[in-house]
């Protein structure tokens, strides 16, 4: 899959050159405070920004080296904002710039909730509904391309695709990437605000500040009080429903 070596940025935005994996079947998120790095990480990974230092390579290619279509059968980023440009029908943007069956137009409108959305403007949509509709659109765009010999389901880069859902749709959405992850073996990355979102979904998390990755592993190793409330300058306590549960990160009054 995705792998980078000694990779970083040395203009501003930096960042320090990090080594990892991204594997196929899993939920990585990337967290960290505002300015940290987070979008700017995530558009090296996606090849947008190249790296500086180092290398990164998908399939055992140098991202660099990839051809503009072939590199979009193996990965999407879906970006904080993205603009329109035309009137589309939310069918449509789902399937721009691919040529997917009606099959899994439906599927993954219905994956998100948004099947009673697909005939209208994605103009009139709120927020939450076009944050939604865009993330349809990255999974469609590599799985409507993928190959028969593909081992596995390719690489989708979110940045911040919960911040304008509410909680119920948070939850939804997360649970959903999870499938998708172990239903067609993609690797997905999240960019996140949210601690206990990366809590409670994410397989690994990469903790960022300043431009640098400064911790990383399973979620309960990562997000630990004394390091999150460090790093955030925020006042913390530690909740856990049980000794199985996931750890949760409440502002402490």
């Amino acid at each position: 899959m995705l792998t980078l070596h000694k990779a970083g940025l040395s203009t501003t935005p930096a960042l320090v050159p990090i080594d990892g994996t991204l594997r196929p079947g899993e939920l990585l998120a990337i967290v960290g405070p505002n300015g940290a790095g987070k979008s700017t990480l995530l558009s090296m990974l996606s090849g947008y920004r190249p790296c500086e230092e180092g290398e990164v390579r998908l399939d055992g290619r140098l991202l660099q080296e990839w051809e503009i279509d072939a590199l979009a059968s193996r990965r999407a980023l879906v970006a904080q904002q993205e603009p329109l440009g035309f009137d589309w029908r939310v069918e449509e943007l789902v399937c721009l710039g691919c040529n997917p069956e009606k099959a899994l137009i439906a599927e993954l409108l219905d994956d998100l909730d948004l099947i009673h959305l697909a005939k209208r403007s994605a103009l009139t949509l709120s927020g939450g509904e076009r944050q939604r509709v865009m993330v349809a659109r990255g999974a469609c765009q590599i799985l409507s391309r993928r190959s028969a010999t593909a081992k596995d389901g390719g690489l989708l880069l979110l940045d911040e695709p919960t911040s304008a859902l509410d909680i119920g749709q948070q939850q939804r959405l997360m649970r959903q990437l999870r499938v998708w992850a172990e239903q067609h073996q993609m690797a997905i990355v999240c960019v996140l605000h949210d601690l206990n979102l990366a809590s409670t979904y994410a397989d690994r998390v990469w903790l960022l500040n300043k431009g640098q990755r400064i911790s990383h592993g399973l979620p309960n190793q990562v997000l630990s009080l004394d390091t999150i409330a460090d790093i955030y300058a925020a006042e913390l306590q530690l909740i856990r429903a049980s000794p199985a549960a996931a750890p949760f990160l409440a502002l402490r009054p």
